[in-house]
Protein backbone atom coordinates (compact mmCIF):
# COMPACT_ATOMS: atom_id res chain seq x y z
CA UNK A 1 0.00 0.00 0.00
CA UNK A 2 1.36 3.37 -1.09
CA UNK A 3 0.69 6.66 0.69
CA UNK A 4 1.64 10.25 -0.21
CA UNK A 5 3.01 12.17 2.87
CA UNK A 6 2.85 16.33 2.35
CA UNK A 7 6.13 17.29 3.49
CA UNK A 8 5.82 21.55 1.61
CA UNK A 9 6.48 23.21 4.71
CA UNK A 10 8.93 20.82 6.77
CA UNK A 11 12.84 21.74 6.78
CA UNK A 12 14.76 18.99 5.47
CA UNK A 13 16.42 17.72 8.72
CA UNK A 14 12.97 17.00 9.30
CA UNK A 15 12.18 15.14 5.71
CA UNK A 16 15.14 12.81 6.30
CA UNK A 17 14.00 11.70 9.60
CA UNK A 18 10.93 11.12 7.97
CA UNK A 19 12.21 8.77 4.91
CA UNK A 20 14.80 7.02 7.66
CA UNK A 21 11.12 5.96 10.09
CA UNK A 22 9.57 4.65 6.69
CA UNK A 23 12.96 3.07 5.53
CA UNK A 24 13.20 1.68 9.37
CA UNK A 25 9.23 0.26 9.53
CA UNK A 26 10.01 -1.38 5.84
CA UNK A 27 12.98 -3.25 7.32
CA UNK A 28 11.20 -4.76 10.09
CA UNK A 29 7.99 -5.40 7.65
CA UNK A 30 10.38 -7.68 5.43
CA UNK A 31 12.05 -8.88 8.16
CA UNK A 32 8.54 -10.25 9.87
CA UNK A 33 7.76 -11.51 6.51
CA UNK A 34 10.81 -13.05 5.85
CA UNK A 35 10.24 -14.96 9.29
CA UNK A 36 6.89 -15.59 8.77
CA UNK A 37 7.64 -17.69 5.87
CA UNK A 38 10.11 -19.62 7.57
CA UNK A 39 8.48 -20.71 10.30
CA UNK A 40 6.12 -21.89 7.89
CA UNK A 41 7.82 -24.02 6.03
CA UNK A 42 9.89 -25.13 9.15
CA UNK A 43 7.32 -25.92 11.70
CA UNK A 44 4.89 -27.83 8.79
CA UNK A 45 8.16 -30.21 7.77
CA UNK A 46 8.62 -30.61 11.20
CA UNK A 47 4.50 -31.14 12.45
CA UNK A 48 4.28 -33.55 9.19
CA UNK A 49 6.72 -35.60 10.51
CA UNK A 50 5.56 -35.78 14.29
CA UNK A 51 1.93 -36.05 13.41
CA UNK A 52 2.81 -38.68 11.04
CA UNK A 53 5.51 -40.75 11.67
CA UNK A 54 6.53 -42.93 8.83
CA UNK A 55 6.24 -47.04 10.19
CA UNK A 56 8.96 -48.92 9.06
CA UNK A 57 9.44 -52.68 9.70
CA UNK A 58 13.04 -53.35 8.61
CA UNK A 59 16.18 -51.64 6.52
CA UNK A 60 16.36 -51.96 2.73
CA UNK A 61 19.87 -53.57 1.68
CA UNK A 62 21.76 -51.44 -0.94
CA UNK A 63 20.55 -54.78 -3.63
CA UNK A 64 17.28 -54.19 -2.59
CA UNK A 65 17.09 -50.85 -3.44
CA UNK A 66 18.64 -51.21 -6.93
CA UNK A 67 16.60 -54.52 -7.59
CA UNK A 68 13.16 -52.87 -6.92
Amino acid sequence: MNQTINVSGLKPEQIEEIQAIIEAFQAKNKLENLQKSQTKIGKGAIDYLTEKPIKVDSFLTREQIYES
